[in-house]
């Protein structure tokens, strides 16, 4: 099968288990030590606790960077190592010939992903839930210090101590904003990463189904992808994770399939690159990154997989080198245990709090037509390969992946295939359409039908379920309407605000301007209106307190003529004790909606 030695991935196997496992071991021990008092942190002042966690943190995740693109360096050195033989390169057009010849094969997919980036760029804006406060000093130093680190970015992925785990989330905007300051050209960087998820997850359909595919596959993927809720919450904004973490384990996925189905190492080592990544973006994702290696090792080793050898049938050093690259991905597994247990269960067991929403574990599972789908194709295809009807495939791993990772989100978090998270899963669930459509409704559709009947019945067929699935009150035009109204009535009402404080300060008015809890609570936005004072109501101590001008720092108590702006608490102040009927309402964006408003106290 294989041409080229697996050396490396035993060398990697043997080291990374043996670090990986040492780092546990000691881990394992101080947490234990922690735990039983005897370390003294309990003892500590919470001043003293939280600088020490703090340097703590910095010094561990220094280290994880370090050591991960240590890792990264060794198999990317490796890939470009291989000869020529070994990779088995294959002439390629330049890109921009390829994009040409791209858009005049499939133009109805070319003007559909370009009409949905023009309204992604369009929509796009600074007014996303964290990125206002995570990059308020973009703009300072006229943009001389672009390339310096943004502590509350780190601070919110690397400095938790409440068991989150998620290093690298965002760090893909932390790396732009250093390029650019400009959302839209992020928004950019999105679609083209929509754009490569999808031709790559329809290259992995092409080749589990013997490299044919059908003139609808692209189109088809196309449409079912990119009009889900998911979606939505996902390429829309930039604060969740999900949409970078599906990237990779398209790249991921489709570079093991390749290995699987061609034994190159060149594709099996850069499967492994993307596999060493995705569990650092996301928790759980580490089942997205080992399962589908741990299927094949599992698959093959019964006799599920002709082309690989099963358990017993040859010598075990040589098992050990069939299966070298699937034993190296699923090493990962203790890599990722070791940096977990290091980076946050550790300085969390010192800090002594609960796992960050402990409370929604198990609390939600809501299922839509394509998770049951996806159900559904799991189970006809452990039905047929366990009559042996079928083989196992790189998608069938990659599915058992996907409900491993739905499973763990049901177990901590709850599930519901309209959130945010299930974008993976999604994802998974698209493939299995398609595949079901390339291996049984294409084939017969074309014994009676000609080729453009046949596209226009897979369009059909396509927009008929996402018109079903628009009737979901979270369904992707929901989601993305709800999405540009927020931006849009957080940014007028802090215009209105500027220019409605603006008009009293000339006309000599005191301006004492009280907000509340929020996304704007430590934006420096809010700082820039024009105030006298600027007051902070505490929706939880149900208390005001000047958090600028004369009196900082001191309890205030609201007066005539007092302005209340509400951008995003919403209906939480009435509900903490804010008495409304006192206010004249100034501005309201939308009369339906509970928040975007400018109140004046009488």
């Amino acid at each position: 099968m294989r041409k080229t030695t697996t050396v490396f991935e035993q060398e990697w196997i043997f080291w990374l288990s043996t670090l990986s496992g040492t780092t546990l071991i000691i881990s394992a021990v101080l947490m234990l030590w922690v735990k039983s008092g005897a370390s003294g942190f309990s003892a500590l002042s919470e001043e003293n606790r939280n600088y020490l966690l703090s340097q703590y943190n910095s010094i561990t995740h220094w280290g994880f960077i370090i050591a991960l693109a240590a890792l990264a360096g060794l198999l990317i050195h490796s890939v470009l190592n291989l000869n020529e033989e070994q990779s088995e390169p294959k002439p390629r057009k330049s890109w921009p010939l390829a994009v040409a010849g791209f858009i005049k094969k499939h133009p109805v997919v070319a003007i559909i992903l370009t009409i949905y980036t023009v309204i992604m760029v369009h929509e796009s804006s600074w007014f996303y839930k964290e990125i206002i406060t995570w990059y308020d000093d973009i703009y300072s130093n006229d943009l001389l210090n672009n390339f310096s680190l943004r502590e509350r970015f780190i601070t919110e992925t690397m400095g938790r101590n409440d068991y989150r785990f998620y290093p690298l989330s965002h760090q893909d905007l932390h790396a732009l904003s250093w390029v650019t300051p400009y959302v839209k050209i992020w928004s950019l960087v999105n679609a083209l990463e929509l754009i490569t998820t999808i031709l790559l997850g329809c290259k992995l359909v092409e080749r589990v189904n013997r490299n044919k595919a059908s003139a609808s596959l692209i189109l088809m993927a196309t449409l079912l992808y990119i009009f889900t809720s998911a979606a939505a919450y996902n390429y829309f904004q930039f604060i969740y994770s999900e949409r970078f973490l599906t990237f990779l384990l398209a790249l991921y996925a489709y570079h093991y399939s390749v290995y699987l189905d061609s034994g190159r190492l060149r594709n099996g080592r850069l499967a492994l690159l993307f596999a060493l990544f995705i569990p650092f973006f996301k928790d759980t994702a580490i089942l997205l990154a080992t399962i589908p290696a741990a299927t094949t090792l599992v698959a093959g080793s019964l006799g599920a997989i002709p082309s690989r050898p099963t358990w017993g049938s040859i010598k075990s050093s040589n098992w050990m080198k069939a299966y070298a690259l699937e034993i190296a991905i699923v090493s990962l597994a203790l890599f990722f245990l070791s940096c977990f247990s290091v980076l946050s269960a550790l300085p969390s067991l010192a800090a002594d709090v609960p796992r960050y929403d402990a409370h929604l574990g198990f609390s939600e599972l809501s299922l839509d037509y394509r998770l049951i789908f996806l159900l559904g194709f799991i189970a006809s295809r452990l039905w047929k390969i366990s009559r042996k009807a079928e083989t196992v495939t790189a998608l069938d791993g990659l599915n058992f992946a996907a409900l491993a990772y739905g499973s763990a989100l049901y177990a901590l978090v709850g599930l519901e295939g309209s959130n945010y998270m299930s974008l993976p899963i999604q994802f998974v669930a698209v493939l299995d359409i398609l595949m079901i459509w390339e291996t049984i409704v294409a084939p017969k559709l074309k014994q009676c039908l000609s080729c453009r009947q046949t596209q226009a019945f897979a369009i059909g067929t396509t927009l008929l379920l996402l018109n079903v699935e628009s009737q979901h009150k979270d369904s992707f035009r929901q989601r993305v309407k709800l999405i540009s109204w927020r931006q849009r009535s957080w940014n007028t009402t802090l215009n209105e605000t500027r220019a409605i404080t603006k008009r009293a300060r000339e006309n000599g008015e005191t301006i004492n301007l009280i907000y509340s809890k929020g996304w704007f609570q430590h934006s420096d936005q809010i700082k820039a209106l024009s105030f006298n004072r600027l007051v902070y109501y505490d929706i939880n101590a149900k208390a005001y307190k000047i958090k600028a001008g004369p009196g900082k720092g001191e309890a205030y108590t609201p007066q005539k003529g007092d302005y209340l702006i509400d951008i995003d608490t919403g209906s939480k102040l009435t509900e903490s004790g804010i008495d409304l009927s006192q206010y004249d309402l100034l501005y309201q964006e939308d009369p339906n909606r509970e928040y975007a408003r400018i109140f004046r106290r009488r």
